[in-house]
């Protein structure tokens, strides 16, 4: 077995076809000589931060190499979608129209140069068939795949607009890494429609890339690891996770939709988080020793930061050290550590019914400066009163 080499130029036939809003290449080829004219621009949030596809999965790549490669079956016919290219660099095309033909059919041969692609540069960029295509073209373990199948080209689409048909495919997929399509989607929404409709994606952005932001640096968009690999970066938790943590922040803080400057709520959620790092230092330092940073640490913290959001801003205290005061009080309310056991333990636990349950006992610790009773001491209070009749004030009922 080998990788097919040798080939110079690939030729291929295709009629010129109207897609929606853009003007592409459509026939079919074999599948080997689709891999050999294109490459994969893969997203890394350090070495190619405005990459395209999602880390490549080996096993469904060869998932589908075996599929292709399968028996062929008078009654389960096999088809793939049309996998989709751009020519980023139009010097290694040439387009050649085909004349004579009926009225309103236009064809053309597209001549690739294969020596004009060099390694590391992505010439043809795949859109949508990554996978498809990863080992067609063969390897020392496999021959390459010359089964025809359909493909779409388009000419000189800008990066931008490459992501957007990209999101557009994909987001319906099953599959697809959620973190890796809300960044795409992020990017390619403007600030100002981000904020309006999608305002805990952008303060999850902000988090994970402000230098001030304690969730810097430790926040895995999608994509390939290598890149973070390399510069000896863990990167814990995902996206979409802080994501859907502030959207749970938000929705249980009142206070905090009273500040009409998307900034200045950054801010306060940004302050909050600096809390929960010095209140829970060694819970946010050894995170594979501790479930701080997994789903379950992120939703319940985003849960307990809407309450005490709340309780801060009416006073306009929110500074840290604000926050630092209440969250102390929870300190001692649960074991984070992985191999904790007991009542107080997380271990084991999951979801979002889990994340309100732990925070609504955080929660109750809670008290303020005035020493005011915490919810703990209030809820006694009023169980104390159910059989006595007594008012929330202590006097008995007329």
């Amino acid at each position: 077995m080998a990788k097919l080499e040798g080939i110079t130029e690939i030729e291929l036939l295709a009629f010129k076809s109207k897609n929606l809003d853009t003007i592409c290449f459509r026939g079919s080829a074999p599948l080997a000589h689709l891999a050999l004219i294109s490459q994969s621009d893969t997203f890394d949030q350090v070495s190619n931060p405005k990459g395209l596809q999602r880390d490549l999965s080996p096993k469904h790549a060869s998932d589908a190499y075996d599929y292709t490669k399968q028996s062929v079956s008078k009654d389960f016919p096999r088809a793939y979608p049309e996998v989709v290219l751009n020519v980023r660099d139009t010097k290694v095309v040439e387009i050649e129209e085909i004349e004579d033909l009926p009225e309103g059919i236009q064809a053309v041969r597209l001549r690739f140069n294969l020596t004009l692609m060099r390694d590391g540069k992505v010439s043809v960029s795949r859109v949508d068939g990554n996978h498809r295509l990863f080992f067609v073209a063969g390897d020392t373990k496999r021959e390459p795949l010359f089964s025809q199948i359909p493909f779409q080209i388009h000419i000189g689409l800008k990066r931008d607009q490459e992501s957007s048909i990209f999101v557009d495919i994909n987001s319906n997929q099953k599959g697809l890494n959620t973190s890796h399509l809300a960044m795409l989607q992020s990017r390619l929404t403007e600030e100002e429609l981000e904020i309006r409709d999608h305002l805990d994606r952008w303060i999850a952005k902000k988090l994970s890339e402000d230098p001030h932001s304690p969730w810097y640096a430790l926040i895995h968009h999608g994509g390939s690891k290598e890149g973070s690999r390399a510069q000896g970066l863990a990167r814990p938790v995902n996206f979409v996770s802080l994501k859907n943590g502030t959207a749970k922040m938000l929705s249980k803080s009142q206070y905090i939709h009273d500040l009409t400057d998307p900034t200045a709520q950054y801010v306060v959620i940004r302050n909050y988080w600096h809390a929960v790092k010095k209140v829970y230092t060694q819970e946010w330092a050894f995170h594979k020793r501790y479930l701080l940073l997994k789903n379950i640490g992120v939703w319940s913290f985003s849960i307990l930061g809407g309450t005490i959001i709340d309780r801060c801003l009416p006073k306009g205290k929110v500074a840290i050290e604000d926050m630092v005061f209440y969250l102390n009080q929870t300190r001692g309310a649960f074991s984070w550590d992985r191999e904790a056991t007991g009542e107080d333990s997380v271990a084991g636990m999951s979801g979002n019914r889990a994340a309100m349950i732990i925070a609504g006992q955080m929660a109750e610790e809670l008290t303020d400066e005035s020493g005011t009773s915490g919810l703990k001491t209030l809820q006694q209070h009023l169980r104390d009163q159910l059989d006595s009749g007594e008012q929330i004030d202590g006097n008995p009922d007329d």
